[in-house]
């Protein structure tokens, strides 16, 4: 997480200590400097780190201290337990925060999760198109729609920033949680690790067309045919187990993660799909987007088999009278059973699910997770 590259003064020789690292390691690189040579000051040749901009607030440091070197040690401890996203906001809490000492930089690191990252806000004009977009589904009256062709989103992010303080970093906005106003952390549903020839960049999806054009700007890339992806994460539980990710491209996982953002707010539907992709088991992410975008074509059933007998009537015209008339003459529940096997009912772990258009294929029969009872 952190490599010091060491030598002593008056010596040309160079040790490299990475930490963290355990007691035994440190010292063994102090070994190696005394047998470079025995005198001398240790100076710091070069400091490397995950976190890029981390070398800027460690200069001055004492190698020789025990002290610092055990801070030091601490650091790259915390760091090593970050995720990417972590170690991004880790980055711009930085920036954003005062920074005196060493203390101050450990102090920073434990309080991560006091930071949020808005993804690819990257200068005034995407912040104030960011904050434009939250005020106005907040309500706030200063933004409306109509107005934005006359808005001034420069000027909007500029006036954010001063009051609220944070830093741009290459994957977005850091701010202190405590600091938001009209602003919310947008949820990523699809995170995509992308890698071109010159450089790395994330991309938080659903995204908008400038917030992909702002990833592109990071990967120094006209499109994104020309990187390549190297990591596919969902934040939906489950997700990654039934979406194919070999041979995506981001505008599909971009397509995609807008249909799951509509999918989560309808009560039911986010359980739905997922028992979709779990029978229909999609071969490739365009796939899956085309299930999700014809989820209309496939029922959630949440009733059981007795309930599921009287509801075969209904649709055959009989009304609740009717049923209460019969009920206790027949029995609902092997008509619910055997129904859901004519209808192609089919059990997965998220739930019971049939397909409108047409029964589910025997061949699908396989799938299912005991008897539908």
């Amino acid at each position: 997480m952190i490599q010091l590259s060491l030598k002593r003064s008056g010596s040309p020789v160079i040790v490299h200590l990475n930490l963290p690292a355990s007691s035994s390691a440190i010292a063994e690189a102090s070994s190696q400097l005394d047998q470079a040579s025995g005198a001398g000051k240790t100076e710091i040749v070069e400091i490397k780190s995950v976190i890029a901009n981390l070398p800027s607030y460690l200069s001055g440091l004492d190698p020789d201290s025990r002290t610092q070197l055990a801070q030091l040690n601490r650091l790259s401890s915390i760091i090593a337990q970050m995720d990417s996203r972590e170690q991004n906001i880790y980055a711009g809490a930085l920036d954003g925060s005062s920074i005196n000492n060493l203390n101050d930089v450990i102090r920073v690191a434990e309080q991560v999760s006091d930071y949020i990252l808005i993804p690819n806000v990257n200068s005034d004009v995407t912040l104030g198109r960011y904050v434009a977009v939250a005020g106005q589904m907040n309500g706030d009256p200063r933004f409306p729609e109509a107005a934005w062709p006359y808005l001034d989103f420069a000027k909007i992010g500029a006036e954010y920033y001063a009051e609220h303080g944070g830093a741009y970093t290459h994957a977005g906005y850091v701010l202190r949680r405590q600091d938001m106003e009209h602003v919310r952390e947008k949820e990523a549903q699809i995170q995509l690790e992308l890698t071109s020839s010159q450089a790395q960049a994330s991309a938080y999806l659903p995204a908008t067309k400038e917030e992909l054009e702002q990833v592109k700007r990071i990967l120094r890339i006209e499109c994104f045919a020309e990187a390549a992806i190297t990591k596919v994460s969902f934040a939906v539980p489950y997700m990654d187990e039934y979406v194919p990710t070999a041979g995506a491209c981001v505008e599909d996982a971009n397509e995609l993660a807008w249909a799951i953002e509509g999918i989560r707010f309808e009560d039911g539907e986010l359980m739905k799909y997922l028992s979709v992709l779990s029978v229909e088991q999609p071969e490739t992410m365009q796939d899956a987007l085309h299930y999700a975008m014809n989820l209309d074509n496939y029922e959630r059933i949440t009733e059981d088999t007795y309930e599921y007998g009287q509801t075969v009537l209904r649709r055959i015209g009989a009304d609740d009278e009717l049923i209460d008339t019969i009920d206790g003459y027949m029995d609902f529940e092997k008509l619910g059973e055997d129904a859901m096997t004519e209808d192609g009912v089919r059990r997965t772990e998220f739930g019971l699910i049939r397909r409108c258009s047409s029964p589910f294929s025997e061949e699908t029969r396989a799938l299912e997770m005991g008897g539908l009872s």
